[in-house]
């Protein structure tokens, strides 16, 4: 059992149970039931890691109609009080860092409720992330995301840290990671396109090149997408190498 589980919610309720009062996020599976504790929010949920204070993963379900609702954009980024005091992530571990508060549900999917937008800036949905990785070419492909639901009416999407074993640490111990993923579920063709980008500035015209497919981000992160497609279908999938998906935009 890792350190700290036992004042994780996992230990009055099995994970599978918890998952089922995260609504449609988690309804094409779990990825994974190692996390140390289950954040259920409106507009996402979050598998968090007390050891390296950040997200294994983050999961969210959008449609046409929530990415098109927009709430003002808050700012107000806080700790996460469902976390136990030694595993949050704080603003003082990243105030004079050089490194973004870097949104894993992206703050412009999640407005489409003030609430949800609110609770897009806890501090258990940022990682570590670099001024020109965060502004540029990650915030373009969230923004491609949000093209791709309108194009497709509805998405499920899974993203999070990925680690090489030679991380650094900012503030009271929240690690860098090496690089982000992203996985993007067409459900209705049970198609999927997947993501790594590295940590590092990155530009708009590059995302091409960091296209892979599902089955690699498993083997590098350990993770487990869209557990609920039927198996055939799933492996099927997971092994599809795309181009990247295009928009009418």
């Amino acid at each position: 059992m890792k350190k700290g589980l036992i004042l994780s919610l996992t230990c009055l309720f099995s994970l599978p149970a918890l998952a089922a009062t995260c609504g449609q996020h988690l309804a094409m599976g779990t990825p994974s039931e190692l996390s140390d504790q289950l954040l259920c929010r409106d507009g996402y949920a979050v598998g968090y890691n007390y050891q390296t204070k950040n997200a294994d993963w983050v999961a969210y379900h959008l449609t046409a109609e929530s990415v098109n609702a927009s709430y003002k954009r808050s700012n107000s980024f806080k700790i996460d009080a469902e976390l136990p005091d030694y595993a949050q992530s704080t603003l003082d571990d990243y105030r004079s860092s050089g490194y973004d508060r870097g949104h894993l549900a992206p703050s412009a999917a999640m407005d489409f409720t003030q609430e949800s937008m609110k609770q897009s800036f806890l501090m258990s949905n940022m990682s570590p992330q670099l001024p020109g990785f965060n502004r540029v070419g990650w915030r373009l492909l969230e923004e491609h995301v949000r093209d791709v639901t309108n194009e497709y009416n509805e998405v499920y999407v899974v993203t999070g840290p990925i680690y090489n074993g030679n991380e650094s640490t900012i503030g009271d111990g929240v690690v860098i990671p090496s690089a982000f993923y992203k996985v993007i579920l067409d459900p209705y063709f049970n198609d999927a396109i997947a993501f790594i980008v590295p940590h590092r500035d990155v530009s708009g015209s590059e995302l091409v090149n960091f296209v892979t497919t599902v089955d690699d981000v498993e083997q590098q992160t350990g993770l487990d997408f869209f557990s609920m497609i039927e198996d055939s279908a799933e492996n099927t999938m997971e092994s599809q190498l795309w181009e990247m998906w295009p928009t009418s935009n």
